[in-house]
């Protein structure tokens, strides 16, 4: 024999070998594996809801509540009317016509506009139930 035919045939042997063993082991753990990233998956469901139904899982839900409300992108019909208004204001200042409203019809505006812009920052306050900043 010579020592080529030998190699080979040693590597085949390893190779087989190393194949069996390899099908063996995870024959052998791969149950163990699995069993054990079930436990994983349970374990983390367990604390993820214990971790939900806290105080601090609460405030976390009431936070993401304002974000996705507060945050969220206008939508199309919004932006269209927004347009029309800006639309309307620009008109109203190119034409002038603010120079022929009588001063009862101005304070009537201004008391108007005052209102609006009180009654939001009432609803503000009254909604985040305290003066300054949302209690999170």
């Amino acid at each position: 024999m010579s020592i080529g035919t030998n190699a080979a045939k040693n590597t085949n042997i390893l190779f087989r070998f190393k194949s069996i063993l390899l099908s063996e082991l995870s024959s052998i753990n791969l149950p163990t594996f699995r069993q054990r990233n079930i436990e994983l998956k349970e374990f983390l469901k367990e604390k993820s809801s214990k971790a939900l139904q806290s105080e601090w899982g609460r405030k976390i839900s009431v936070a993401k509540g304002f974000y996705q409300l507060e945050l969220s992108l206008p939508k199309s019909a919004e932006m269209k009317q927004l347009q029309v208004d800006f639309a309307l204001a620009k008109e109203f200042i190119k034409s002038g016509c603010y120079k022929f409203i009588t001063v009862k019809q101005a304070w009537l505006l201004f008391l108007v506009s005052l209102e609006v812009m009180l009654w939001f920052f009432l609803g503000e306050t009254i909604g985040k139930m305290h003066i300054v900043g949302y209690k999170v």
